[in-house]
């Protein structure tokens, strides 16, 4: 009972972050919140015409707009929710000087802000291809909020963690933009694991962020299961690093709040 009351307050605390996040990020635009949707359609739109003008069609009988929606929705929320985790204690020092403030709840609540815009984004996207006649499926509802899950989870890890680090090894602030390129052109955001050999596909799949891109395609697509998809090794690695990044921000919080 006794911790009913500082749980309350750690609530009230996220939410509040999280609508100033809100506030920040979209409050001074013209266009509002609507611009959020605006960058992840148009990332959707670049890859759409590169693939109809390529007249690469969709593999696993998919549209390509959930195709690729279902590649950048993964992206979006882990690679965001990373980058703004790792940034969390640099942007908001000040709010670090309130005691009912930790860096934890900045990450948690970024993480919030982020999975939410981006579900809701993709959301819309897939809705607006229905109305102009694409086939939208959800072949199970349950599997894709797990996925969402997921991929919010293993952001906060991975940017707790090397949000951490970072505090003894700055260059890290620079190091992870560049291998976050890399891992864009390799978690199959625009093209599918079964494009390749199975010794090839069976190294691809130990991202992490492949088999949720996998697993949500399987989600979105009726009667189609991915031969390299393990949803098992995916919650293990994501609870793994959760657990080392939060152990790891605890670790480091005295420090980063002095």
């Amino acid at each position: 009972m006794a911790t009913a009351p500082a749980l309350d307050t750690q609530a009230r605390v996220i939410l509040a972050l999280a609508l100033r996040e809100v506030h920040t990020l979209y409050g001074g635009k013209s266009l509002g919140y609507l611009w959020a949707i605006i960058q992840a359609a148009f990332g959707v739109a670049v890859f759409w015409a590169v693939r109809y003008f390529a007249h690469a069609a969709a593999p696993h009988g998919m549209t390509v707009l959930t195709y690729l929606v279902a590649g950048f929705g993964v992206w979006y929320i882990i690679s965001q929710t990373l980058s703004k985790c790792m940034a969390a204690v640099d942007g908001n020092r000040a709010l670090l000087t309130f005691p009912q403030v930790t860096p934890l709840d900045i990450m948690l609540a970024r993480c919030l802000v982020v999975t939410a815009t981006q579900t809701v984004s993709m959301a819309i996207i897939l809705g607006c291809g229905a109305i102009f006649g694409y086939t939208v499926a959800v072949s199970s509802v349950g599997l894709l909020i797990v996925c969402i899950l997921l991929a919010a989870l293993l952001g906060l890890g991975l940017g707790a963690l090397l949000g951490s680090l970072a505090v003894y090894l700055p260059a890290l602030q620079q190091v992870v933009p560049m291998i976050m390129r890399i891992l864009f052109f390799a978690s199959g955001i625009f093209y599918s694991v079964s494009a390749f050999s199975h010794r090839v596909g069976d190294f691809l799949m130990l991202n992490p962020i492949m088999q949720l891109i996998e697993l949500v395609r399987m989600a979105l697509a009726n009667g189609y299961v991915s031969l390299y998809a393990d949803f098992w090794y995916v919650v293990q690695v994501t609870l793994g690093l959760l657990c080392l990044g939060l152990l790891l921000e605890r670790y480091v919080r005295r420090r980063v709040t002095q």
